[in-house]
């Protein structure tokens, strides 16, 4: 009931854009419950044909690859479907480590249509709100088509970065957050975080859960961006409750909670007292059995 209230406290015409870059299997779960209030924009090159149309409520799906320009690319199809990329597989460092050599052998390698996302935002008239990528070491590549709608419209950003070269000439962590922050955004979150395990003669893998740490090497994980706060303020009304649902979204109401504070004189009366009602109820909720799937999740990305 808590997030009812807070999804009705939006105008009956608004409405985010999510941009999900390599959406295999649909937009995450953290968006089920905001769907009404969702226009999801999805891309992956494996699926057979467009799909679905654009606005409140509706899910377009796009058929191609993202990058910095428009062409062609190939697409490196492993073993381990879910780390295919148009960058080449680092085998000799991932064969350091146990069953990413094998997971990483390619299997097929198959030609794909590439676009930027400035590009189709601008063709097809959408204008992109949350950008989410993960697409295997390509994320810096679709960043540079999409300074655009960086610039613009884009209020948060989930990107996809790596701590090692898995793949052939992949930017790696630094990279992706000097990138972000010269365009405007601050990291405010690393989530998901995945090690890989070093392969030995000894056959050692894991100590157990004690400790404090965990055996491995850190490999990957999800850096969470949020355009500058100053900025949200600024720019206030839509965006202010744009960046609100965003942040209420990824786990961070007390974020969305100040940003209502210093932008409350550019929102209506009433919308900013439903807002403030409606993160309200999502503070004062307990966790129960509906939330259990929650739970277990974040237990299954840390254990």
């Amino acid at each position: 009931m808590s997030h009812s209230r807070f999804v009705d406290a939006f105008p009956a015409d608004f409405y985010l854009t999510l941009v999900d870059v390599g959406s295999a299997g649909g937009a995450q779960p953290r968006w089920g419950r905001f769907a009404p209030l969702l226009s999801a924009v999805l891309f992956d090159p494996r699926e057979p044909a467009a799909s679905g149309g654009l606005g409140r409520g509706q899910t377009r799906v796009y058929p191609v690859a993202l990058g910095a320009s428009t062409g062609d690319a190939l697409l490196h199809v492993t073993a381990l479907a879910n780390m295919s990329s148009v960058l080449e597989p680092n085998l000799p460092l991932m064969r350091t480590f146990r069953k990413k050599g094998p997971h990483a052998e390619v299997v097929e390698r198959v030609k794909v249509p590439v676009t930027t996302l400035d590009a189709l935002a601008a063709e097809d008239r959408f204008a992109p709100d949350v950008l989410k990528i993960d697409t295997q070491g390509s994320e810096l590549q679709i960043i540079d088509g999409a300074r655009g709608v960086l610039a613009g419209s884009v209020v948060l950003a989930e990107v996809e970065v790596s701590f090692l070269e898995r793949y052939r000439g992949q930017p790696l962590f630094d990279d992706i957050v000097t990138t972000m922050r010269a365009l405007g955004f601050e990291l405010i979150e690393l989530h998901r975080l995945k090690r890989y395990r070093a392969k030995n003669a000894l056959g050692i893998a894991s100590v157990g859960l004690g400790g404090g740490q965990r055996t491995g090497r850190i490999a990957y994980g999800d850096a969470i961006f949020l355009r500058t706060e100053a900025d949200l303020v600024a720019r206030g009304g839509a965006t202010l409750l744009k960046a609100i649902l965003a942040l209420v979204a990824y786990g961070k109401p007390d974020i969305a909670a100040r940003l209502l504070e210093g932008g409350r004189a550019t929102l209506d009366a009433p919308v900013a007292a439903a807002m403030e009602r409606g993160l309200a109820a999502i503070a004062s909720s307990r966790p129960g059995i509906g939330r259990l799937h929650s739970v277990i999740d974040w237990l299954g990305r840390r254990v």
